[in-house]
């Protein structure tokens, strides 16, 4: 997969491209850049398969480059520092992202996982408009649900519940349909609108508009427009039927 490395400390880039290029499998560094303009002469020039990104560099950022290619058909993993701004919405738009100082294992998961992937073709347009959409501060009204072999991009509205299961997490839609996803319930709990969600058991999040009743015998639970019936935690339920009031009111 030939790929272009764009970030402006020029050790970290060398590397950056030493590890990829020392990973196999058909991952081969071509070009590296560490500017705004630079990058963008470098991923037209090359027209690389995938590109990894530093989010802040010289000149803006990597989504300045981004804004003025006239078409993205590459894979992307972006490079950022923790709690970077951006992180909420690269989560949300469910790209792919490493934490600096980058660690060659999660490094390579991030490869591998590209190589099982390589043959599935990124809805772009969609991916791009939830990201750009959250940096701007717009509201989104889908979210991206990574499974183990793509994208799916949902209407929040249409999400009825969460269900932690292990490492990975279900997704119960209002169509009746289940999308398995292969993150985990905690990267999902930082992205919702926190207004119509709530977090009622360690291993439920529920779409608080669609509730049915509230069942008070048996420890407590709840029981949702499409018959699933979810139990709600001891320590949650005064805080959970307080925040069902005030919707109320």
């Amino acid at each position: 997969m030939r790929t272009v490395v764009i970030e402006d400390q020029i050790q970290l880039r060398k590397s950056l491209e030493q590890q990829i290029n020392g990973y196999g499998s058909g991952f081969k560094v071509i070009a590296g850049a560490g500017s705004v303009t630079e990058g963008i002469g470098l991923i037209m020039r090359h027209q690389p398969e995938l590109v990894v990104f530093d989010i802040e560099i010289i000149e803006g950022t990597s989504f300045d480059i981004l804004d003025a290619l006239p078409k993205i058909d590459f894979k992307i993993i972006f490079a950022t520092a923790h709690g970077h701004f951006a992180i909420k919405a690269i989560k949300y738009s469910a790209f792919d992202y490493l934490l600096k100082p980058i660690d060659p294992g999660e490094l390579s998961a991030a490869l591998d996982k590209l190589n099982q992937q390589k043959s599935v073709s990124d809805d772009y347009k969609e991916k791009f408009e939830l990201l750009f959409n959250e940096l701007k501060g717009i509201g989104n009204k889908k979210i991206g649900i990574s499974s183990l072999d793509s994208v799916t991009y949902v209407e929040i509205r249409d999400i009825v519940r969460f269900e932690a299961q292990r490492s990975y997490c279900k997704i119960v839609l209002a169509n009746g349909k289940h999308l398995m996803s292969s993150k985990n319930m905690a990267h999902y709990e930082g992205l919702l609108p926190h207004h119509e969600f709530s977090k009622i058991h360690r291993s439920h999040i529920i779409n608080v508009s669609c509730v049915e009743a509230v069942i008070k015998s048996e420890g407590g639970a709840v029981q949702l427009k499409n018959g699933d019936i979810v139990p709600i935690s001891r320590r949650k339920k005064d805080d959970f039927l307080e925040f069902l009031n005030s919707r109320i009111r």
